[in-house]
């Protein structure tokens, strides 16, 4: 099965000072090491552009937010999306039809990118958001 991964995890994971710190490290470990049934993880470079800039934004740290980077950019357990020039369009499409959900435009292209790659599962804190949008959400493992 596979699985997208949004900002929160990813942030959490490089944050000791996060409140998910812990949780996202035993999901990510328990994925990494083959315990569920999630044999890869998905994300985008809009997520990575998130995740950069939150984790800057939060630790105050220019390495700790480069370290990261790498860590996603270098991953053998993550398979990078893209947000092309149709993704992006129909993310547009997404984010002005749905109003009632509280929704970035970065989830727009998240779901986007998800639906059209099979992927129902979203690893996230954002759960109602997704879920809204007929995702199945997990936060932890």
């Amino acid at each position: 099965m596979r699985l997208f991964i949004d900002t929160g995890p990813i942030v959490a994971r490089h944050n000791k000072e996060d409140y998910h710190h812990n949780q996202a490290n035993a999901t990510l470990d328990k994925i990494a090491s083959g315990k569920t049934s999630y044999t890869k993880l998905y994300t985008s470079d809009y997520i990575i552009d998130e995740s950069i800039t939150v984790c800057r934004s939060r630790t105050h740290s220019h390495a700790q937010a480069i370290d990261l980077g790498e860590a996603i950019l270098h991953s053998k357990s993550i398979v990078l999306l893209k947000v092309e020039e149709r993704i992006f369009s129909r993310a547009w499409e997404l984010f002005k039809e749905r109003k009632e959900v509280e929704l970035s435009f970065t989830d727009c292209t998240s779901a986007t990118l998800a639906k059209t790659n099979g992927i129902i599962d979203i690893y996230t804190y954002d759960r109602h958001d997704f879920r809204a949008l007929g995702f199945n959400t997990i936060s932890e493992l």
